[in-house]
């Protein structure tokens, strides 16, 4: 089976070196070589700098009327520039390296480059290494609304996920599987045990006919109707009438179904489970997990290298772990009421620590298709 694949992505890094002297030489001798070396700390091992290889690189002084640089990285995470007079340079630094599907890594930083202080070797050498923070950025679970409106006939019908894309490039959602995750005791097992399963049409990892734009967001909704049409939550819901995707259980009775919004199914041929209730999650406690659709076969489990994201969520600080800790370190939601209208949504679109408590906080209100200011 094909591992999980992770993009380095490099984003909106200025290093801006100052170059300094007691005294600037009055004619431009043009003699200065900077040698760079740029590293982010590897997945693996945070204590270990691996090279950041093909990186684009610029330099550029407005001390003299000369022409910008550029040079690119070799395997080694160096680049060399040379013929340079002495001045006030700023390095910077800008890319998206993809080498897969779902995942990328955005790497950030900043140095002051002290010619005097630092690593000038020789009369003219100037060599630095510059390691950089990096997060995790995706394709990622970013609402989940699930604990209903403030009412007081238990309805909480009106939940939705939303899905967005924090890739530099177009994703895709053919094949895609979303799961509602089943109590586990192992929490470092290599499979997820399965409650719920539902499927988006296409073939997985190959399929283009569903995409998700960088930046998009992403509606699912359980039912793609408008809520607050109903007269007792009148006003206090939400309006999924347009949802971008409604979960539909092919099985389920009578069961409600917006012929305008398409379909992510269950009971379809392939993902099949015996409940013939709708899509339903934990209202202030569950799991959920977005995993790209190569393993759909929920009887031995969903192999965990298939997760694109996963989230647990509970209300109580006194939650027992549900989630295997390479997915999610720790849950967030805590403190979240039922039937108060509140939403569980990232912090920041897109961007992922795999630690709920971290990366998700409790507003007050359901934000469908955009994020909360």
């Amino acid at each position: 089976m094909k591992k999980t694949l992770i993009i380095l992505s490099i984003a909106a890094l200025v290093l801006s070196s100052c170059l300094l002297f007691e005294n600037k030489p009055e004619a431009i001798d043009g003699n200065l070589q900077i040698n760079l070396t740029f590293t982010v700390p590897s997945e693996e091992d945070s204590t270990v700098e691996v090279p950041v290889a093909d990186l684009p690189v610029r330099i550029f002084t407005t001390n003299y009327n000369i022409p910008e640089q550029y040079d690119t990285t070799d395997a080694n995470g160096f680049v060399h520039f040379d013929h340079l007079p002495y001045a006030y340079y700023t390095v910077e630094a800008h890319s998206f390296i993809s080498t897969g599907e779902f995942t990328e890594i955005e790497v950030v930083g900043a140095k002051v480059l002290d010619l005097v202080a630092d690593s000038l070797q020789g009369e003219n050498v100037y060599i630095d290494s510059l390691s950089m923070e990096s997060s995790k950025r995706g394709l990622k679970i970013n609402e989940i609304y699930t604990s209903g409106p403030k009412n007081r006939i238990y309805y909480f019908y009106d939940l939705f996920l939303e899905l967005y894309n924090g890739l530099s490039e177009t994703a895709y959602l053919d094949g895609m599987v979303i799961l509602r995750l089943s109590t586990t005791k192992d929490l470092f097992a290599d499979t997820l045990a399965v409650t719920n399963i539902y499927q988006f049409p296409g073939t997985p990892i190959t399929g283009r006919q569903y995409p998700i734009e960088p930046g998009e967001f992403m509606v699912l909704a359980g039912k793609a109707m408008n809520h607050n049409a109903i007269g007792p939550i009148a006003g206090l819901s939400v309006d999924l009438s347009n949802a971008n995707w409604e979960f539909r259980n092919l099985i389920e009775p009578g069961g409600y179904d917006n012929p305008n919004v398409p379909d992510i199914t269950t009971n379809n041929g392939k993902v099949v489970q015996k409940s013939r209730v709708d899509f339903l999650v934990g209202i202030t406690g569950d799991g959920i997990a977005l995993c790209d659709g190569r393993d759909y076969d929920q009887t031995d489990g969903i192999d965990i290298n298939t997760v694109v994201d996963c989230v647990e969520y509970s209300s109580s600080e006194t939650h027992t772990k549900e989630v295997p800790y390479s997915l999610d370190a720790s849950f967030g939601g805590i403190g979240q009421t039922k039937y108060n209208g509140e939403s569980l949504e990232r912090v920041r679109p897109g961007f992922d620590t795999n630690n709920s408590r971290v990366d998700f906080v409790i507003i007050n209100a359901p934000t469908p298709g955009y994020q909360h200011e």
